[in-house]
């Protein structure tokens, strides 16, 4: 019998979720008790969950084998980007995920021009926005602000559109975060 990897049950509740709406997903995610507060389960979590309601939303017949080797896909390429990324190679590990994910659904390889210019603009918009949002030490909040401000790049695709929700998630994982910003965080419970 195979090892359960960490990421096995996040990869079961993609494969069940019918959502189509990524900033809902994440919080089931991030809100399972089994999701640390921390650490570079987060490089997964982000493509995986947009992998997922991107598969949702083209709603095609074999949605469960595709979306089960996009995730394997997104498992491989999210397992080289370390914990603490964002501090030692300058790059945020949601930022870089999410630019995984999009270069998985676009297809996209080494020599290939399609894909690889809106995929590195997408990723560095999301990396000004986590920059713009606070500090370092919060891979909630750096995950959330990559998902919403992804949905709209990968939507521009033109094929399965994914849904942009308005709300804005509340964070409970700030206790657990000693530098958390408090009210000054966009999802902190008491913000302004």
């Amino acid at each position: 019998m195979a090892e359960e990897r960490q990421q096995d049950w996040i990869i079961d509740k993609l494969i069940e979720s019918t959502s189509t709406v990524p900033t809902e997903l994440a919080e089931e995610v991030m809100a399972d008790p089994r999701c640390p507060a921390f650490g570079p389960i987060h490089h997964f979590i982000v493509g995986a969950v947009l992998l997922a309601c991107w598969r949702n939303a083209e709603a095609a017949a074999n949605r469960d084998a595709l979306l089960a080797a996009d995730l394997e896909e997104m498992l491989t390429r999210s397992s080289s980007v370390p914990g603490a990324a964002c501090a030692r190679w300058g790059v945020c590990g949601a930022a870089a995920s999410a630019g995984m994910a999009y270069a998985i659904v676009r297809g996209n390889a080494p020599l290939r021009e399609e894909g690889w210019q809106e995929g590195q603009l997408m990723v560095s918009d999301l990396l000004a926005q986590i920059a713009r949002s606070g500090r370092p030490r919060c891979c909630k909040r750096d995950s959330r602000v990559a998902i919403a401000a992804s949905v709209t790049y990968f939507n521009a695709l033109g094929g399965p559109q994914m849904v942009a929700s308005d709300a804005v998630p509340t964070c409970a994982s700030f206790p657990q975060n000693s530098v958390c910003m408090g009210p000054d965080c966009p999802f902190h419970p008491g913000r302004g």
